[in-house]
């Protein structure tokens, strides 16, 4: 055979040809009223309709599919492709006929057929129903992938939440002072600005727990924490360093600054409703204070120095606030 020469095939063997196919092969001729009749389909097609060859070449869009919604959604996507004359490959389902429910992915063109007055619709549609309930399962799986994947990130940020925050008081717990502290140290130390640390411990805690019971002293505690939260300074750390102590890194802040936070807290403590479950409950507060870098070169140092001086105001009768070194 020349490359010039056509294969040629009889009516009916491209007719046996075309009903072996599992796609469904059409072609559709544009009548009156924005109609398309069918002139011919493949036996896959008619096996879909469940209808012989006469119910349905020959007839109307609307007529084979019984004037159902499908029907018009069809006749106006055949349209679309007669007047624009591009061929169009998409995605349509007959959800809206009486037939059983299938995904097709169809292809239309346009094209003048000999003997035949203007164009016709050529159409091809494959049944993706299948690779569609794959699709879709996996879509499933992958939106429930991901949302067990964001449960996982939120439970991990809240662990990891926890595993550096006090439970009671919601501050920071002592496991994590070293790192923050050395740190802002080092900050202080290259923008040569002061830092202080400010050790507190509630006075007659122990006594409190004996009188009104340890449910009460957590109350006091958590409220506590909840106090320092509401009135702490944008850059201030705070750490809940023991039982009844709490430790805060305060940088930028020389000692004439922290004296008068440490009144403010003390006037402020006695407006909040610390009480619990007894207004005549009285909480107080000793302070130890110690600033970088007159009081310690190191964290440790800094630490000792404050605890020092909580010491020192603890024993001097409580209520009170002292900084390292000083006699009065």
């Amino acid at each position: 055979m020349k490359n010039t020469d056509y294969f040629q095939i009889s009516k009916d063997g491209l007719s046996s040809f075309l009903n072996q196919l599992s796609d469904h092969i059409f072609i559709a001729q544009p009548v009156d009223d924005g109609e398309f009749k069918i002139l011919a389909g493949n036996a896959a097609m008619l096996r879909f309709f469940g209808k012989s060859p006469d119910e349905v070449v020959g007839k109307t869009i609307s007529e084979v599919l019984n004037y159902t919604p499908g029907a018009k959604r069809i006749n106006e996507t055949y349209q679309q492709v007669i007047e624009s004359g591009e061929a169009i490959v998409y995605e349509e389902d007959s959800g809206d006929t009486e037939f059983r429910y299938e995904v097709f992915e169809t292809s239309l063109f346009r094209f003048e057929a000999e003997g035949e007055e203007g164009y016709l619709i050529g159409g091809i549609s494959r049944n993706i129903s299948f690779r569609k309930s794959i699709q879709e399962s996996l879509e499933s799986s992958r939106r429930s992938l991901e949302s067990k994947v964001r449960e996982l990130e939120l439970v991990q940020r809240k662990l990891e939440e926890e595993s550096i925050r006090d439970p009671l008081t919601s501050l920071l717990n002592r496991r994590h002072l070293d790192e923050f502290l050395n740190h802002e140290m080092a900050r202080a130390r290259r923008q040569n600005q002061p830092l202080t640390i400010m050790m507190i411990d509630l006075d007659h805690f122990k006594q409190l727990n004996d009188n009104y019971g340890h449910q009460t002293g957590d109350i006091v505690l958590r409220n506590l924490g909840y106090f320092f939260r509401q009135n702490r300074r944008g850059s201030d750390i705070m750490f809940r360093y023991g039982g009844d102590e709490f430790l805060f890194i305060l940088p930028e802040t020389d000692l004439k600054d922290t004296k008068l936070l440490c009144a403010q807290l003390k006037t402020q403590l006695q407006r909040e409703v610390l009480q619990a479950e007894d207004p005549a409950l009285d909480v107080t507060l000793s302070i130890g204070l110690a600033t970088y870098p007159e009081h310690g070169a190191s964290s440790y140092e800094l630490v000792k120095a404050a605890d020092t001086a909580l010491y020192e105001a603890k024993r001097r009768g409580r209520d009170i606030t002292m900084v390292f070194g000083e006699q009065t």
